[in-house]
């Protein structure tokens, strides 16, 4: 997999380029670029270890659903250990190290364990290591599986701040279902609040093409963000909401940059969830390793942080909403294959297209890997 940044991207801003280190490696960035975007943009492949068996691991996702990047971040205004690449912004100065590995993620010493894993599966050595006592093999197995690394001495810089806050409607999410549900609310008077774990609002019509009451996606949300301030309602980015507890109060943790998080405490009368949705990743043998992709993680590297994912690029589907991706990779200048389980798919004009179905009569779903 090797990855190249391209013209564009909407969420970085190429007049202000940044510098952190990866692993004592120079990485360049820009700024509105995650550590995990910039990464791949300077052909990072492999980003950490398995937490067992040292597998390689490179970048699947992109945004909380990331199971592979974890990262310690040291040299800013504070530590972050154990944070996820694909959600960190990138920071210029900082220096940023992989966790479980020695001496380095791409050349891990303990990574002959995966040629036994085998012989070691789950819980094994609750059973393995009883004599002549648990506790003696206790400590170095557990250093073995550990993550990130915790600085014993640092100490938080000042106390959070904490707001207690009612309305009628909290909309957990800014994509376009929640923006529509909150301009609803707010016509008919309501107080809303409104957050996303992310820096802008708009969700998938950040990267994907879309046109809503006859406005492009980016534009109808400037409008909607631009209602929702006119009638006061409180709009909060960088929020998480983290937890509903009993009386509907739910818990949010805003990021404020260099200061503490701001813990918000909201008892709305009513809330929705709109989230959204996170793809389903395809089963097969060894689909944990560098190179693996999502493909709506792709889109989104490609159209917010103009990193196209890979020169040779496979997108395997069963369904026609990996056809956008594959179109937009394409047009990119990658060279695309598409794998689709269906005897009767689309194809993209110019890209190579392999239909399992086909090429194996009467099985629908015959799975490609198996060719």
């Amino acid at each position: 997999m090797t990855t190249w940044r391209i013209d564009g991207g909407s969420e970085i801003d190429r007049s202000k380029p940044i510098g952190f280190t990866f692993e004592g490696r120079a990485i360049r960035g820009y700024d509105g670029d995650t550590i995990a975007s910039a990464l791949l943009a300077n052909g990072i492949r492999v980003v950490g270890r398995s937490f067992k068996y040292h597998r390689p691991r490179g970048v699947w996702g992109a945004g909380v659903e990331e199971p592979n990047a974890i990262v310690d971040v040291s040299g800013g205004n504070r530590p972050a250990p154990n944070v996820r690449a694909t959600t960190e912004p990138a920071q210029d100065g900082v220096m940023v190290r992989s966790v479980n590995y020695s001496p380095s993620a791409l050349s891990d010493r303990k990574g002959f364990i995966d040629l036994f894993a085998r012989f070691i599966p789950a819980a094994f050595y609750y059973k393995t290591f009883m004599w002549p006592d648990w506790h003696v093999f206790e400590p170095r197995i557990r250093a073995m599986a550990g993550l990130g690394t915790i600085d014993p001495a640092w100490t938080a810089a000042a106390f959070a701040d904490q707001v207690n806050h009612h309305c009628d409607l909290l909309v957990i999410g800014a994509g376009p279902a929640g923006l529509a549900a909150a301009s609803v609310a707010a016509s008919m008077g309501r107080s809303v609040m409104l957050v996303d774990d992310q820096c802008t609002q708009g969700g998938t019509l950040r990267y994907q093409k879309a046109e809503i009451d006859g406005l492009p996606g980016a534009a109808w949300v400037d409008e909607i963000i631009g209602r929702l301030r006119v009638a006061n309602c409180t709009v909060l980015p960088d929020t998480t909401a983290f937890g509903i507890y009993d009386h509907n109060l739910v818990a949010l943790s805003q990021r404020q940059g260099d200061k503490p998080d701001t813990l918000w405490r909201v008892r709305p009368r009513e809330i929705v969830l709109a989230t959204g949705a996170i793809e389903r990743p395809l089963a097969f043998a060894n689909n944990d390793l560098p190179g693996i992709m999502s493909a709506d993680a792709a889109l989104q590297y490609l159209r917010r942080f103009a990193v196209v994912p890979g020169r040779r690029i496979i997108v395997a589907t069963n369904n026609d909403s990996a056809y956008a991706v594959a179109a937009a990779l394409f047009a990119s200048e990658a060279e695309v294959t598409v794998v689709d389980t269906r005897v009767n798919a689309p194809a993209i004009e110019g890209a190579s297209f392999v239909s399992p179905a086909a090429l194996y009569p009467g099985r629908e779903g015959a799975k490609p890997w198996r060719r």
